[in-house]
């Protein structure tokens, strides 16, 4: 079966409960609000931000605060955040060559299949996933195309 980490699917709810608003959140308050360990949502913040798509302020009154509009974060950008590069095998990447490849009839066939799988993780956005929950504030303006 597919599946993607748990921290992935912590930081999916993490920036899913940071677009309510457009106020810094302290570590505390977000994982108290998501529901997670302080050091997971320590840690998850940290990955976040370093893709850009958290912004951090240090201090007493710091915080964090999305890095990009939640129509520009898509889970694709949420996967690579958390797992890094991804690929369905591991012959799935084009620089990527293993020692079958000379005798290989499968390496095009999974490319494409990941080529399919990283084009809907990239199209579905936090926004999307907001409007498709049905939980969208009207100050959260949405540019989606259906």
């Amino acid at each position: 079966m597919l599946k993607i980490s748990k921290l992935t699917d912590y930081a999916t709810a993490i920036l899913l409960y940071m677009s309510k608003d457009a106020e810094l959140k302290t570590t505390d308050s977000i994982a108290l609000s998501v529901g997670l360990e302080l050091p997971t949502t320590s840690k998850v913040l940290k990955l976040l931000t370093k893709a850009d798509l958290l912004s951090s302020t240090r201090g007493v009154n710091g915080g964090y605060i999305l890095g990009k509009k939640i129509e520009n974060i898509s889970l694709f950008d949420v996967i690579q955040a958390i797992e890094g590069k991804t690929a369905i095998t591991d012959c799935s990447h084009t620089d990527n060559i293993c020692n079958q490849v000379s005798g290989c009839n499968s390496k095009s066939g999974w490319q494409k299949v990941n080529a399919q799988i990283q084009n809907v993780l990239s199209t579905m956005t936090i926004a999307r996933m907001i409007e498709l929950n049905g939980i969208a504030k009207p100050d959260i303006k949405l540019n989606i195309k259906s």
